[in-house]
């Protein structure tokens, strides 16, 4: 059961958009294949802990501070968080594939989408807001506003042609190690530390010296 579960997972990731990817996100999914395929499917916290022990995922845990930890089996149910779920926002921890790495396009494809999906939540929100509500509409008003605004300079900053520019110029980037002439070099020109030169100490004569000179 569990390693079909896993690579359920494995499978489920390495077609979703979203590299780094909420646990409850890929639970869900593998849900929907266990009622297909007729497999079991274990709690979400053992889901989190089968993903978290295996090789082949990459584990980001989210800490919620101020939240009590979910007893086993206990889901949250509300009308909020199963509206937000089906925008594209999960809370908790998230999991990608070890052998995905995350590259300067991949990342910047990640905050365009993500600022995308917020701005069409936002826009979402505006049009089933209540009516006659100003205070409410004039708030919406300028988040919608603040959030347009981050989306264009999002845009300019993460754009692809920029993302694949930097990607290109890294794997091209020469290795830092110098080469051996220039070490040969760079240990000649240093100069050996200066030893510090004590004052001689004058020699007291014996006694057997001093009964000579008398």
């Amino acid at each position: 059961m569990y390693e079909r579960c896993l690579n359920e997972a494995e499978r489920i990731l390495a077609v979703e958009k979203d590299v780094i990817a909420p646990v409850k996100k890929v639970w869900k999914e593998v849900e929907k294949q266990g009622h297909r395929q007729g497999f079991e499917v274990p709690t979400l916290a053992d889901f989190s802990a089968m993903l978290e022990g295996d090789s082949r995922f990459e584990f980001v845990p989210t800490h919620n501070f101020g939240e009590e930890p979910l007893e086993e089996g206990e889901r949250d149910d509300s009308i909020e968080e199963a509206e937000l779920e089906t925008l594209g926002f999960y809370a908790g921890d998230r999991v990608k594939l070890r052998s995905v790495e995350l590259t300067p396009e991949i990342i910047g494809d990640l905050i365009r989408r993500k600022v995308d999906l917020t701005m069409t939540a936002l826009t979402k929100a505006w049009e089933a807001r209540p009516q006659g509500d100003q205070e409410a509409e004039d708030q919406l008003l300028e988040i919608l506003a603040k959030t347009q605004k981050l989306q264009r300079e999002v845009k300019k900053t993460f754009s692809e042609e920029r993302m694949k520019e930097l990607s290109q110029a890294i794997a091209q980037a020469p290795d830092v190690k110098p080469s051996p002439k220039r070490a040969a070099k760079s240990r000649r020109k240093r100069k050996p530390p200066l030893k510090k030169v004590m004052p001689k100490k004058p020699i007291k004569p014996t006694r057997a010296k001093r009964s000579r000179k008398k």
